[in-house]
């Protein structure tokens, strides 16, 4: 019954992306419990010693709620001989004002750190997740635990740290290290992951999904190392590197990866303040998924991801149904049957909603008029075009780009 309780509650706090660590009767340490902060603090600390003092004062059916030194929360509770501890966690975004304020505090135990304690606990509690309704996810703790404490809810225990003092600091070296070893080498490890499911995301197309990710890649970002417009930049150029590469797992043309990867290089380059690399990088990220949706042929058929890389790079040019026949050696009428058993739809439609997926993306730009948009995409006669665009979208051109203007889906507001 414990444990069934136990794994449900491991899967409670993985909902509100806390960490879980156990410490078992025996002393073997599962988890992560602190990212290495307290290492970083008092060179050579005794993790399991800390969680043992832990759970010799903290008895069963009891939720133990910490707001630690660190202005980071953590509950704890015991069940089957073994203390579970969740989180790090915070209950607010993180602020470097925050931070300097709980550096003030601290500092008397790491006098010689200076700005780089603040930058390194700034750094540190930015990894953190944020709950925000802290009080549901008490209660959730308390009555999903019930079964613990004789039916009743756990009852929740405020504690405050230190539970056991903190010792003169070590020299700075020695913190140094611990810091390198614990504290750096636990964030890099979470910026990687995030940074993996940020380019997972990227590939569904899904433009939601892809910021969401963004902004918690974000989180890991260094402070001060790329806080100047140069710096900016360059985060922004490395984005886009990783963004090209990216395309690859998903089967998009070079020609395109190419198109996409130097536009975004030459505007990267031309930004003169760090409020255009902030559009730029929305841009960026709305544009690789927008390519993905449109170009992806990963999955299909040798003949019918040539046709669909043919017809993509033809746009504006030669892409109809019969044209496209022709350069891939197969009659018409075969290539209509193939592409409509693989795709789901027809030849025709699909060339359709590539010309109005790519005139969207032209009419970003503020410098080409509708006809020339027209132009780009292969059709020639205007009106048609305009005709064409609303029928797909519910707009017209003109009405895109005023939406696109005033920010946020055109298509969501009309």
């Amino acid at each position: 019954m414990q444990l069934d309780l136990t794994e449900t509650l491991v899967q409670i706090a993985g909902s509100f992306n806390l960490g879980v660590c156990r410490l078992s009767a025996g002393g073997e340490l599962e988890g992560n419990f602190d990212g290495g902060i307290r290492a970083w603090m008092q060179a050579g600390f005794d993790e399991k010693g800390y969680l043992l003092e832990v759970s010799q004062k903290l008895e069963e059916g009891v939720l133990a709620h910490l707001t630690d030194r660190f202005g980071c929360r953590l509950l704890f509770f015991r069940a089957e001989d073994s203390l579970f501890s969740f989180g790090p966690y915070l209950d607010a975004p993180n602020t470097r004002r925050i931070a300097e304020a709980l550096w003030q505090k601290l500092e008397p135990e790491a006098p010689d750190r200076g700005r780089e304690g603040i930058d390194s606990l700034f750094e540190y509690r930015s990894t953190l997740p944020v709950v925000y309704d802290e009080g549901a996810l008490l209660r959730v703790f308390q009555r999903v635990g019930a079964p613990l404490n004789g039916g009743k809810p756990l009852s929740l225990r405020e504690w405050e740290e230190p539970l056991n003092p903190v010792p003169s600091a070590a020299s700075s070296g020695s913190r140094e290290e611990w810091y390198e070893q614990s504290m750096a080498a636990s964030m890099i490890e979470r910026r990687y992951r995030a940074e993996n499911t940020w380019l997972d995301a990227v590939l569904t197309g899904d433009e939601e999904k892809a910021f969401g990710a963004l902004r918690d890649l974000s989180r890991y970002q260094l402070p001060g190392r790329f806080d100047s417009l140069r710096g900016r930049q360059n985060l922004l150029i490395i984005f886009n590197t990783l963004l090209r590469k990216n395309l690859e797992r998903a089967g998009i043309h070079p020609a395109f990866i190419d198109e996409i990867s130097r536009t975004y290089s030459k505007r990267i380059e031309s930004c003169i303040n760090p409020r255009e690399v902030q559009a730029i990088r929305r841009e960026m990220v709305a544009g690789y998924c927008r390519l993905i949706r449109e170009t992806a042929v990963k999955g299909y058929s040798p003949l019918i991801q040539g046709v669909m890389n043919d017809g993509l790079l033809h746009l504006d040019g030669d892409a109809s149904p019969c044209s496209l026949a022709q350069r891939a050696g197969v009659s018409e009428s075969y290539l209509a049957t193939r592409f409509k058993a693989e795709t789901g739809m027809t030849l025709s439609r699909w060339l359709r909603l590539r010309r109005i997926g790519r005139a969207k993306a032209l009419l970003t730009r503020g410098d080409l008029s509708t006809s020339q948009v027209a132009e780009q995409v292969g059709i020639l006669d205007v009106s048609y075009f305009i005709r064409l665009f609303k029928r797909e979208t519910g707009l017209t051109p003109g009405e895109y780009r005023a939406g696109l203007r005033r920010g946020g889906n055109p298509e969501s507001k009309k």
